[in-house]
């Protein structure tokens, strides 16, 4: 089932890619014909996400690897550094396109070809729009971080469409009208200020949430609170004292787990060799995106072929629950 949505995620990155390019060279041809800061920087923004969809489907190929002897963990952390260069370069984008939009104001000059600009924005809205919502859905079902992140670029590309036809509608209506003629040099610039300040929230957003992945913070509270309670759930199926410490780190989709089990009794090595496999199969099918490391903490000491184990050391991770033995 991973390895099938694996290939619908590359099949739907390419579809995406080839889109997201058709997209962006019409988009440029419009904006340098009708002399439109706003379809510019729209164009920008197409041009931009060309290039983060190329960069995804090197990613996704690049994520299903397997651990080598020079990446020990995989390459989970290309996922968070991807999305991070997006947010950066969407926040350049923003700031560049006030300042020249300003300077626009300043020397203000009449759009072209508005009909075209109306009919091709009107079309973009449904296909964009479309595009976000099924690749939104389909992410979260195939726990795809990558997908997700594209949809929003197209939902808000969708979004920023649908602005800029109403925009210019408004603006042919008043070329059109006796006395406000004169005024309508002026949409152009301040409608690409005002979708530059609405793109600006997105670009933060995005390197908020990659920011964390980077410095492996703790993942969100639903996460964390999941793997806690299979972690205890597995402390009571195994019969083990308490879940001493429990660790998370989210890099992009992958989940590294690492806990210690306090034991009620003293183990041999086998058994406690077999209630590891057990606990690792079992939290990877609820969770199979994660990577878990155990140990087992016992306070006991027996004979040959029991284990002895001091107190754990000082860990900074969550204790979720306290130890039953007096």
């Amino acid at each position: 089932m991973i390895e099938s949505y694996k290939r619908k995620e590359l099949r739907l990155l390419n579809v995406a890619s080839v889109l997201t390019v058709l997209y962006a060279i019409a988009v440029v041809i419009i904006a340098l014909i009708s002399d439109s800061m706003t379809l510019m920087l729209d164009g920008a923004y197409s041009v931009i996400d060309m290039f983060v969809s190329f960069a995804a489907i090197l990613v996704v190929r690049k994520l299903n690897e397997p651990p080598n002897e020079r990446y020990h963990f995989g390459y989970a952390k290309l996922e968070p550094i991807m999305t991070a260069a997006d947010g950066l370069l969407l926040l350049f984008l923003c700031f560049m396109s006030i300042y020249l939009a300003v300077q626009d104001l300043m020397h203000p000059d009449p759009v072209e070809h508005v009909g075209v600009i109306m009919v091709f924005t009107a079309t973009s809205v449904f296909l964009c729009i479309g595009m976000g919502l099924y690749m939104k859905r389909v992410g979260k079902k195939w726990r795809s971080e990558i997908l997700v992140t594209d949809s929003k670029l197209w939902l808000m590309e969708g979004l920023i469409s649908l602005g800029v036809c109403t925009a210019f509608s408004i603006g042919w209506i008043m070329r059109n009208s006796p006395g406000w003629e004169q005024y309508t040099a002026y949409m152009d610039p301040l409608l690409c200020i005002a979708i530059a300040l609405f793109f600006i929230v997105s670009p933060f957003r995005i390197l908020r949430n990659s920011l964390g992945d980077l410095t492996d913070a703790c993942p969100p509270k639903e996460i964390m609170d999941r793997v806690s309670s299979l972690t205890k759930y597995c402390c009571e199926k195994h019969g083990l004292a308490a879940v001493e410490w429990l660790r998370l780190r989210k890099s992009g989709r992958r989940l590294f787990m690492e806990a210690s089990f306090a034991t009620q009794q003293n183990h041999d090595v086998k058994s406690l060799d077999k209630i590891r496999d057990e606990i690792n199969e079992y939290i990877k099918a609820e969770v199979p995106e994660i990577d878990v490391l155990l140990e087992f903490a016992s306070k006991k000491t027996t004979g040959s072929g029991a284990i002895n184990s001091a107190a754990p050391a000082d860990v900074a991770g969550t204790k979720i629950a306290e130890s039953s033995d007096s």
